[in-house]
């Protein structure tokens, strides 16, 4: 009966985090699309990591960059904000089990305090990345590195570009500095 009782639990946090992760997904209008490995590679290597920095990753997903470039560089502090639910609790049992130390966060990351932050890891779609520049804007320290996959800050220059080769073809990787 217990087992029962307790599967029937699971069943229900299970439903729940499905509808709540539909409603989020197309309340945020963003899919989620994991960044592939040669892409975060080329991403963490276009940050220039020092070692000791504090690096977020915005809509950070399953956290698989955050423990990436965690593994490469074990000082930093690596914090990550997902807003669906579902990929949030993947993330974070991935962050658990590899015992990286990311801190990913359920939340909103326009609601996120980054003004500590010395790296930006973004692949957001272009109607966000707007919001997000005006957030920078405001809260990030001047010299910030902020690092996106596939997609440009419309009114920005970029400092560098860099193309990976990938499944479907060549993706981007842009570069700013705030």
């Amino acid at each position: 009966m217990f087992i029962l009782d307790l599967t029937l639990i699971f069943a229900i946090i299970f439903v729940i985090l499905i509808v709540s992760t539909v409603i989020a997904t197309i309340w945020a209008s963003v899919p989620f699309v994991p960044t592939p490995r040669k892409t975060i590679d080329a991403m963490i290597k276009a940050a220039e990591l020092k070692g000791d920095e504090t690096v977020y990753d915005l809509g950070a997903g399953d956290g698989r960059m955050l423990i990436r470039v965690k593994k490469k560089y074990p000082n930093i502090t690596a914090i990550g904000y997902e807003i669906v639910p579902l990929v949030w609790f993947m993330g974070w049992l991935r962050t658990f089990v590899s015992r990286s130390g990311v801190k990913l966060k359920f939340g909103n990351s326009f609601k996120a305090d980054i003004g500590d932050a010395d790296c930006i890891l973004l692949y957001m779609i272009t109607r966000l990345m707007a919001l997000f520049a005006k957030k920078f804007d405001k809260e990030l320290r001047p010299g910030t590195k902020v690092i996106s996959h596939g997609f440009q800050f419309k009114d920005r220059e970029y400092i560098k570009m860099i193309e990976v080769p990938g499944m479907l073809g060549m993706t981007r990787v842009y570069v700013y500095e705030w």
